[in-house]
């Protein structure tokens, strides 16, 4: 009688210790940020209009930059959005570029994203500003 009430309290603690879900443990929450964003140019531009102040960015996520996919978005002043195209990033290279190698298309790219929002009247300004031109 011993034995069996010993080897049925064995099979209740190896059944009790096998148990993978307890209902005492929490599930974990696992959530993703997403952190692959390498370049990131926006601007205020009348995308809807003349007298609208839309937001526009381009945005470059990815590993490398040469890998990297390009998202221009345009949202309005209510957080809408009105355009959005997604592109691989070695579509931004201009034909110069094109049989260069892949540092100089990087830092090309890099060049393309930071100046893709900048118009010409602002960039008269800039150089205008700058001292004899450096």
């Amino acid at each position: 009688m011993k034995l069996k009430a010993l080897l049925f309290a064995t099979a209740v603690f190896f059944i009790a210790c096998s148990n993978d879900k307890k209902t005492t443990e929490i599930p974990k929450q696992v959530s993703t940020l997403k952190s692959d964003v390498l370049l990131q140019s926006s601007a205020i531009k009348p995308f809807s209009g003349m007298h609208q102040g839309d937001l526009a960015y381009l945005t470059l996520s990815g590993k490398t930059i040469l890998e990297s996919t390009a998202t221009f978005k345009v949202v309005n002043a209510n957080g809408a959005e009105l355009y959005c195209e997604n592109f691989p990033a070695k579509e931004l290279i201009q034909t110069e570029y094109k049989t260069a190698n892949s540092t100089l298309q990087a830092v090309h790219i890099r060049e393309v994203v930071d100046g893709f929002f900048v118009d010409d009247l602002d960039y008269q300004k800039i150089k205008d500003n700058t001292l004899a031109g450096i």
